[in-house]
């Protein structure tokens, strides 16, 4: 565990946090998100700088990290799970096209 927390969201609209370390799942883990804690189980392994949901999300919907939009849940994403190209779109590659 890395100073009293296991995972990191910047900013406290963040729907994502990112692990700082490896996480395995069903484990109790301690997310640091913005000037308190949230306590979750992830229901995936997460490996060390992954991101994953910090609530539930629907398909279609707004995900953001760091305050910022950084896609869309291709399909729904449960609290837990492992937020990475197999359930999220990128807003910003779409834009770039």
């Amino acid at each position: 565990m890395s100073a009293g927390w296991d995972a990191l969201a910047l900013h406290p609209e963040d729907d994502v946090a990112v692990a700082l370390h490896d996480l395995p799942a069903g484990t109790a883990i301690r997310v640091r998100r913005g000037d308190g804690f949230v306590s979750l189980c992830p229901t995936d392994p997460i490996k060390l700088g992954h991101k994953f949901a910090l609530r539930d999300i629907s398909a279609g919907e707004t995900v953001r990290k760091y305050g910022e939009a950084i896609g869309a849940a291709s399909a729904p994403i449960a609290t837990g799970s492992h937020v990475h190209v197999h359930n999220l779109v990128s807003l910003r590659a779409r834009a770039s096209r």
